[in-house]
């Protein structure tokens, strides 16, 4: 292999070793944000982790949704948040930007991993 093939191929290489990365650190960074904005907004009064209080437990949210697949699960718990469940106790909150719902869902469903 000639010496500029394995440069080129080195620096592919260290692109690739921080950008896989910074997309798991994005993720689990908005995970995290997601984590502290369920705390602050009261949601652990009607859920826990695991099992059920008023309301289904985060663990068991994030198992239901897990076979729906990413996008389709995103926008219903997205959807669910921001709109309230009718017939259940799940009031709405639309007071939630775009970025803090983004942000409790992606935490929701980092728990099914």
């Amino acid at each position: 292999m000639k010496p500029h093939h394995l440069c080129a191929l080195a620096s592919l290489a260290a692109a690739l070793a921080f950008a896989v990365p910074a997309a798991h650190a994005s993720e689990a960074q908005d995970a995290s944000a997601g984590a502290k904005l369920v705390k602050q907004h009261g949601c652990f009064t009607c859920h826990a982790m695991q099992g059920t209080k008023i309301g289904p437990g985060f663990a068991d949210i994030a198992a239901k949704f897990a076979a729906q697949g990413e996008d389709k699960a995103e926008k219903v718990l997205e959807t669910d948040v921001h709109d309230g469940v009718k017939g259940t106790a799940m009031p709405a909150n639309a007071s939630f930007s775009k970025a803090e719902l983004d942000q409790i869902v992606d935490w929701i469903l980092s728990l099914k991993k």
